[in-house]
């Protein structure tokens, strides 16, 4: 099945599946998105005149960057949701990222935007970054999405390799072949012998060496 076939299956799913609804809680003003930059990320029109527009990334869902692997694949789905929509926004614990960016829930009419992406594959759960309020349900999503091959999960390799390489401080796991690792201190390590057992452990993916998933044919 091609990269594009999956896309437009996810996206017919998605039409017709239980929409998560936005609680009564959500109640900040609509916000217009001016622009997508990736699969988690986008730009909102400034609320104030003279202001400027503000970018926020979203709580919990973790995507490929610009030059990675899938990441027209996620960022597309993400576009699909919101491109030229007017959107509600939530913070959590933690409202700023370390690159100055707000960190927010986002919620289109009644789909809660951060849940469907997880949901229908096109990104995963996030490591911990102290926004814990909807981590179990993301966490539930991806099962359910990775359990149905939605999405990215249509790609997931089914082969382990022989161990894999893990950054406690960053919280990401490699294939051991990663060029990524070699610059890992010693005392930041941690083995893991299966993408399960890093998975289990709160550990993402390196989106540069794609431990997850292999290269659609």
């Amino acid at each position: 099945m091609s990269l594009h076939q999956v896309c437009l299956q996810c996206i017919a799913f998605s039409a017709v599946a239980l929409l998560t609804f936005a609680p009564a809680w959500a109640t900040d003003g609509l916000r217009a998105v001016t622009k997508v930059y990736s699969g988690n990320r986008i730009k909102l029109q400034a609320q104030a005149a003279k202001a400027k527009d503000v970018r926020v990334r979203y709580i919990g869902v973790d995507v490929p960057q610009k030059g990675k692997l899938f990441f027209e694949f996620c960022r597309k789905a993400n576009s699909a949701l919101v491109e030229r929509r007017r959107v509600r926004i939530q913070t959590d614990a933690v409202a700023v990222d370390a690159e100055g960016r707000q960190m927010v829930y986002v919620y289109v009419d009644q789909i809660f935007v951060n849940a469907e992406l997880i949901k229908n594959g096109y990104g995963l759960v996030a490591a911990p970054d102290g926004n814990v309020q909807h981590r179990n349900f993301f966490l539930e999503l991806e099962q359910e999405a990775r359990k149905n091959r939605r999405g990215l999960w249509a790609f997931e390799d089914q082969s382990d390799e022989p161990y894999y390489v893990g950054s406690k401080s960053g919280k990401i796991f490699h294939r051991p072949t990663c060029s990524h690792v070699k610059g890992l201190a010693f005392d930041d390590r941690l083995i893991f012998r299966t993408k399960a057992e890093a998975l289990s452990g709160g550990y993402r993916q390196d989106w540069r060496c794609c431990p997850l998933f292999k290269k659609p044919d």
